[in-house]
């Protein structure tokens, strides 16, 4: 009698009990369209993006080593307008006065209208554009690849001024970071190993200072950021270095070095190592938080949707929860030639990632 009165429990609790599917935590990396921008080739080396996205309102704006100049609908994908240069376009694009400018490998620098593409001028500064232009007060400063930076009249393209820099012969990575405005100086870094600054409005040299000593690799190359009145900048064979801005003093050394650009969250530096970590660290230089995530180096690093967002060397995009520090999600760029060169491109709604292999994503 007690086993028929225990089954037929067992058999009621059994009926009343529900399979519930593990819970899956939210995809952060979900493509929303993409496009290859890569050109036609038959055989030789690759054609490799060094390029990166911009968004601006509800468009996305990428050169191609075409030279097509493309404007997309930020939500669909589709073409708005697209103008073909005589050149490959490896620099991204800046916004100014409803005017998109950029620059190509030849060395010729364009102003089109963001909305209609339509050209306002070009002007032709002798050596390859590959760094984002930067605008201030009425005037572009354009960092070329020959360690020049060029100062235009945004309106009408004229050249107020030129200062070239006498780099000796050594192993370069050719890399041009963007340069910061502070006051009236501009501060950026050079390929023989040294960070100055300049005078806005004569491009005169105020001050230099050695960052990264050696025989090669010692390009100051990372975008200078501005933290707590001292400049943020370094070489991916140094340290990280603190600047005062006014002088070029050290100020303080970190002790890690970074491919990445540098960026500032919430009063901490979000780092990107050569050895495949995420960073997080205090502005006294204290290590808070960090992930090893790659087996290859961080090459490029932002924060979407309260995510940290690292791209590989590995041709692998990764999200991190910031707060666990853990990888939530991931996504392969699918090619075994595939990593990110340049930036990784956010608004409060959408990535944007350029691969290596001239592929666009746009991630929502």
């Amino acid at each position: 009698m007690r086993f028929f009165l225990i089954l037929s429990l067992f058999i009621v609790s059994s009926c009343s009990l529900k399979l519930v599917a593990p819970k899956q935590e939210e995809k952060i990396l979900k493509v929303s369209w993409n496009k290859n921008l890569d050109l036609e080739y038959r055989s030789g080396n690759l054609p490799i993006g060094l390029g990166a996205p911009r968004i601006y309102e509800d468009m996305v704006y990428m050169g191609a080593l075409s030279g097509e100049m493309s404007a997309y609908d930020l939500e669909t994908g589709r073409v708005v307008w697209s103008e073909k240069e005589n050149t490959p376009l490896g620099a991204p694009v800046l916004f100014f006065d409803d005017h998109v400018g950029y620059g190509g490998e030849s060395g010729r620098f364009f102003v089109r209208h963001y909305l209609t593409g339509k050209l306002k001028y070009s002007v032709d500064l002798g050596s390859p554009i590959e760094s984002a232009p930067v605008y201030h007060k009425g005037r572009l400063l354009i960092y070329l690849r020959g360690h020049q930076l060029v100062q235009l009249d945004a309106q009408t393209g004229k050249i107020i001024w030129v200062y070239k820099r006498a780099v000796p012969i050594t192993t370069t990575l050719q890399r041009t970071s963007k340069p910061l405005i502070v006051g009236s100086k501009i501060i950026l870094g050079f390929a023989d190993g040294f960070a100055a600054a300049l005078s806005f409005e004569e491009g005169l040299l105020l001050w230099e200072t050695r960052i990264a000593s050696g025989t090669k690799f010692v390009d100051v190359d990372l975008n200078p950021i501005l933290v707590n009145d001292l400049v943020i900048t370094g070489s991916s064979s140094s340290e990280l270095t603190a600047l005062n801005p006014d002088s070029g003093v050290v100020n303080q050394s970190y002790s890690l070095m970074s491919v990445a650009h540098p960026l500032l969250i919430n009063e901490q530096l979000l780092l990107g190592t050569n050895d495949g970590e995420v960073v997080l660290m205090s502005l006294s230089g204290e290590i808070l938080k960090r992930l090893k995530v790659s087996q290859s180096g961080i090459s490029a690093l932002a924060w979407w949707k309260g995510h940290i967002i690292a791209a590989g060397f590995d041709g692998v995009i990764y999200a991190v929860d910031p707060l666990e520090m853990k990888v939530v999600d991931h996504f392969s760029l699918g090619h075994a030639y595939s990593a990110v060169y340049s930036d990784l491109v956010n608004n409060d709604s959408h990535l944007a990632v350029y691969s290596s292999r001239n592929r666009l994503y746009i991630f929502k």
